[in-house]
């Protein structure tokens, strides 16, 4: 009965003590759970909103602005006269060159005076080579029956030679005038054909039916066409917009076409828009080391063109193992196991606000111990 007691007595002190420690370890320590969670990484991008035909028209040659016909939230058709660019001096060379045109063009007539005459100048010839041909074969059977001596005979040779070369200078006269004609007609009207293209492109005509966003310069104003300052126009083929978004190249390979993005418009305070990634461009601007990244949304009508806009594109949605961030030191955690503390090596993964994913060492439901 006694040694009954005795052991009694000592479960009872051990329970005693256990609880003690418990208590005690609990007002210096506590514990974490493992837990599966879902979690989501985004990437924080920039952008603005634009029209998705945004078009500005640019000009394609240097002049000063005459005329502009249209304003600021004018609607326009295809192909409607916006600008008119100065021209003058085109103008006078058009008309030079067209002259010029028409006066080759007349003498390529075949009964103009300037053809008649190196006609006649190849009929004469002709003439002259028949004339002296006739008189050579006369000469020739005079002299075969000894009737004319042979230098006689030799000079009406010589005449009707010559009168073969002077036919065959005419007629190659004829031909390379002719011919030269011909070239400076296609010349002529080749830089003709240039001249009106360029004046054409004095007057500046919208490419789509749209709305006029923007009105770069005023009349007077002076235009160069090989500098930055060449535009004219912005204007809007569409009443859609889209958000282009300038995303750091670090992340490029992260953010691909289809994942959700939550959009917020200064223009809009307190309001979130979701979009979807359609178009990851992989062109990088080398100085400011980002890349444009286009998203659509279905976003106000009212929003301004050019709107300051702030993304969070969603790159990973999942479920992980969870544990809080200071539960972590030097690759191992404090694991929890009834009464004892175990220190066990753990591999982890992404930081999520705070909590890291637990890839090995560690299941779910896991106890760990963690500063109070």
């Amino acid at each position: 009965m006694r040694k009954r007691i005795l052991i009694t007595l000592s479960i009872f002190l051990l329970s005693l003590l256990a609880v003690f420690f418990m208590v005690k370890f609990q007002k210096r320590e506590k514990l974490v759970k493992v837990e599966r969670r879902e979690v989501q990484k985004v990437v924080y991008a920039s952008g603005y909103v634009e029209p998705e035909d945004y078009l500005v028209i640019k000009s394609e040659v240097s002049g000063r602005v005459e005329k502009l016909l249209v304003r600021e939230g004018d609607r326009v058709k295809k192909g409607q006269l916006m600008a008119v660019l100065s021209h003058e001096d085109l103008v006078a060379a058009e008309e030079e060159l067209l002259q010029r045109l028409k006066l080759v063009e007349e003498r390529l007539k075949e009964d103009s005076p300037y053809l008649t005459a190196l006609k006649s100048r190849v009929d004469d010839a002709r003439i002259q080579v028949d004339q002296t041909e006739r008189e050579l074969r006369r000469r020739e059977e005079l002299a075969a029956k000894g009737l004319i001596p042979s230098e006689q005979l030799e000079k009406y040779r010589t005449a009707y030679e010559r009168a073969v070369h002077l036919l065959r200078e005419a007629e190659a006269s004829y031909r390379d005038t002719v011919e030269s004609l011909r070239r400076e007609r296609n010349i002529l009207r080749y830089q003709l054909q240039r001249v009106r293209e360029d004046i054409d492109k004095r007057f500046v005509r919208s490419p789509v039916d749209g709305l006029v966003l923007k009105r770069f310069v005023s009349e007077g104003s002076y235009v160069n066409h090989l500098s930055q300052d060449n535009k004219l126009f912005a204007v809007s083929g569409s009443q859609k917009n889209q958000v282009l978004l300038e995303l750091d190249e670090d992340y490029a390979g992260l953010v691909k076409e289809g994942q959700k993005v939550l959009l917020t418009l200064d223009a809009f305070p307190g309001k979130v828009w979701q979009g979807v990634v359609y178009k990851v461009e992989s062109l990088v601007d080398r100085s400011r080391r980002v890349m444009t990244v286009k998203v659509k949304a279905e976003l106000p009508e009212n929003v301004p063109v050019h709107a300051s806009v702030s993304a969070q594109i969603l790159v990973e949605r999942k479920y992980a193992l969870l544990i809080p961030a200071y539960a972590y030191k030097d690759g191992k955690v404090i694991k929890y196991e009834k009464v004892r503390k175990v220190e066990l090596p753990v591999k982890v993964g992404n930081n999520y606000d705070g909590y890291l994913e637990v890839l090995e060492g560690l299941k779910e439901g896991d106890l760990l111990v963690v500063p109070p």
